[in-house]
């Protein structure tokens, strides 16, 4: 039998600031440019780029929703399985099962509304600053990636920090400034694999004579997947820093040993909903919707 225990968890009204807040990060930055007020006869009308904003809301928020019930499923797993609370299967099996029989339940959780928030808020941030910079008529990759980046780290270390204190067995306590680090390097070899590193595999296998769709198949999957055999360990750490704060290092060591190979496959197969239906998702509702606009 578990012990009984006290969560200090995020209210509903915390994580709807935290969505606003991400959103707020876009619009700050554009907002600061001296450019924006200023007549161009060569632009398309402000007006337009508002309904784009639109339009982009309405897609990261169907995108997100599309593909949170998994993502919780995995993430609350893989929290219970390190704090012992339950097996990292078991709790696949019966989170999802309570999504079948339980939709409406499992989706007011707040542990799904964090998952949620987190993903509306990463693709809205990419939208709406890729919008922008197109109605700009500029070069706004890197304004883009820097703003995702900065909105999706910031959300996904808060959102493992009320993981491991909703999902722990132990009385709830300070989260540790180590786990925080370990996780925004995990965060930080996640980017890299998704935005800079599929670019010099898929250049590297085109100079190997791979044809060039396959080439960028492989390196935009396979990057991804493969840095999660690296930052595994990072992710168990930090749980397991705050989940048994005494530990010595050998007991840490064995944990992850034990916890590696199970944990990593459940964060591989996060991957695909994660960055790729999602954004799929994403982009074809977004494509759709201004199509339309348009029209």
């Amino acid at each position: 039998m578990l012990p009984a225990i006290t969560v200090v968890v995020p209210s509903v009204d915390a994580i709807q600031h935290q969505v606003e807040a991400a959103a707020a990060v876009a619009a700050a930055a554009v907002a600061l440019d001296p450019q924006l007020d200023q007549p161009d006869h060569h632009r398309a009308p402000f007006s337009l780029l508002l309904k784009h904003w639109g339009v982009d809301i309405a897609a990261a928020l169907v995108a997100s929703f599309g593909v949170s019930p998994f993502i919780t499923v995995v993430d609350r797993a893989i929290a219970e399985n390190a704090s012992g609370r339950r097996t990292l299967m078991n709790g696949v099996k019966e989170l999802s099962r309570s999504f079948v029989e339980r939709p409406l339940q499992f989706c007011k959780s707040r542990e799904f509304l964090w998952i949620f928030g987190l993903y509306s808020a990463t693709y809205a941030t990419a939208n709406s600053v890729g919008s922008y910079y197109e109605w700009k008529e500029a070069d706004g990759q890197m304004p883009k990636l820097l703003a995702t980046t900065a909105v999706n780290m910031s959300l996904v270390i808060a959102k493992d920090k009320a993981f491991a204190q909703m999902f722990g067995v132990t009385k709830t306590h300070k989260f540790p400034v180590t786990s925080m680090g370990l996780f925004a390097v995990r965060d930080a070899l996640t980017v890299v694999s998704c935005f800079h590193a599929p670019k010099i595999i898929m250049e590297h296998l085109r100079e190997q004579g791979m044809n060039e769709k396959l080439a960028t198949g492989l390196s935009q999957i396979g990057a991804p997947v493969a840095v999660q055999f690296a930052s595994t360990p990072l992710h168990l750490l930090g749980l397991d820093l705050y989940n048994h704060p005494v530990a010595d290092r050998a007991a840490r060591i064995q944990f992850i040993q034990r916890e590696y190979w199970r944990s990593s496959l459940a964060r591989v197969a996060r991957i695909g909903p994660a960055f790729g239906i999602g954004g799929i998702g994403n982009t074809s509702f977004r494509q759709h919707m201004r199509a339309r606009l348009s029209g």
